[in-house]
């Protein structure tokens, strides 16, 4: 036997719920930002609807991905959280300040796990 080639409309479904779960989105939510019905997102998610290419244009816009990512011709950029890639190109003053505050909250959170029963 065979094993089938996945096409974009295979691994949209998964792709776009942990694209969507990474942001802390709702169907809803998502349905919300992109304009479209929180029931398509539903649907377009257990993989009973395909998304129409306008559909996929504004479920990448309101994930800040790009459509190649939703499909799974590239890769998961989005695994990188957009406020980082924002933070990314600031420039080197607000940058450094971004760089102190992050390493300010990861050494309490350490500190925090490091003094728990």
């Amino acid at each position: 036997m065979v094993d089938r080639v996945k096409t974009p409309a295979d691994v949209l479904p998964a792709i776009l719920r942990d694209l969507r779960e990474r942001r802390g989105l709702t169907q809803a939510g998502l349905g919300a930002r992109a304009e479209i019905a929180g029931a398509s997102v539903s649907h377009f998610e257990t993989g009973q609807r395909v998304p129409s290419l306008d559909s996929l244009v504004k479920l990448a816009d309101a994930l800040e991905v790009s459509i190649d990512t939703l499909v799974g011709r590239a890769p998961l950029e989005a695994r990188v959280d957009p406020i980082f890639l924002r933070a990314s190109q600031a420039d080197a003053h607000t940058l450094g300040t971004l760089k102190r505050v992050t390493e300010a909250l990861l050494e309490g959170i350490e500190t925090d796990l490091s003094n728990k029963p």
